[in-house]
């Protein structure tokens, strides 16, 4: 049996079915996955996601966290990409109506995201939604 598509995603976890989502818009899509459409890493992942939202968090600090924890193996040209990126993710996931958790301290203009500190991370910068976020 022969598939032809525009986009082949490989993965169901949250990169790849976002990834979908978006290309649908341009073209038909096929996603790869294992016998499970839910069984995907997203599924263990502990915490949530890591993105610079803090104004005392800095992209060169979270770039140098995520490289000291991948030990060498990382390429720093895409960390940098995914981590300048990262707010802008945010902003879009939001969009669509994920409800980050807030805060329970009242902020100047508001609350802010209730961020978490964990891994390799030597700043809060990890953001959750209630108990549920991989």
């Amino acid at each position: 049996m022969s598939v032809q598509v525009d986009y082949l995603v490989i993965g169901s976890g949250n990169a790849g079915l976002s990834i979908a989502h978006r290309a649908r818009k341009h073209g038909s899509v096929a996603i790869i996955t294992k016998l499970n459409l839910t069984e995907a890493n997203t599924k263990y992942a502990q915490g949530g996601i890591s993105a610079v939202v803090d104004p005392s968090d800095s992209f060169e600090g979270h770039i140098y966290d995520t490289e000291e924890a991948g030990a060498g193996l990382c390429r720093s040209d895409v960390v940098r990409i995914c981590v300048e990126d990262g707010p802008r993710q945010v902003e879009q996931l939001v969009e669509r109506g994920v409800q980050f958790s807030l805060s329970k301290s009242e902020e100047p203009g508001g609350p802010a995201f209730d961020l978490g500190r964990e891994g390799g991370h030597r700043h809060r910068r990890v953001l959750h939604a209630g108990d549920i976020t991989g």
